[in-house]
């Protein structure tokens, strides 16, 4: 493998089982998106350099959550930074993952993204309202320990199935 687009296509397989969004053109929003066809979970490659040695950013979604993966962060393209990528869409690709959506007054305020599809270890949390949700924090944090022990209702549990075929 050559670049990062390469590694795209020898990584997501078979690539039929994925729409492809090419948005990297001059002009465009320079994001390469593919939505897997069956979890509809989507990959966010975003800003890769014209030569695609290079990426800005990449990102996982799913639309049954309001959770998302967090950020990547730049990359060059090299082994080291090849295996921390596949580290980092384990949990999409390979394993699965789980979100808690906490909704307050049928608002989204916050999101607690597990690596794995048991709810436990390490989670990136997700605030929906910036700075705000950092004002708040103290409030939300109470709220969402309330939402978590069953005592307030707004909590929703989601479970994301991982896009190889032979997991599902």
């Amino acid at each position: 493998m050559k670049d990062w687009k390469e590694y795209i296509e020898s990584t997501f397989k078979p690539i039929s089982d994925f729409k492809i969004e090419d948005k990297t053109q001059v002009g465009e929003i320079g994001i390469y998106s593919l939505t897997h066809n069956l979890t509809e979970t989507r990959f966010d490659f975003i800003y890769p350099d014209d030569d695609w040695k290079k990426i800005g950013d990449v990102q996982f979604y799913n639309p049954k959550t309001k959770g998302w993966s967090g950020e990547f962060w730049e990359a060059e393209f090299n082994e080291t930074e090849k295996q921390r990528l596949n580290k980092f869409l384990e949990p999409a690709l390979e394993k699965g993952w789980s979100s808690k959506d906490f909704f307050l007054s049928g608002e989204h305020f916050m999101s607690k993204v597990y690596w794995n599809k048991n709810f436990e270890g390490n989670s990136f949390s997700y605030y929906s309202n910036g700075c705000i949700g950092l004002l708040l924090f103290p409030l939300y944090w109470i709220i969402r320990k309330l939402m978590e022990l069953n005592i307030l209702s707004g909590m929703k549990k989601v479970i994301i199935e991982p896009t190889n075929k032979n997991v599902c």
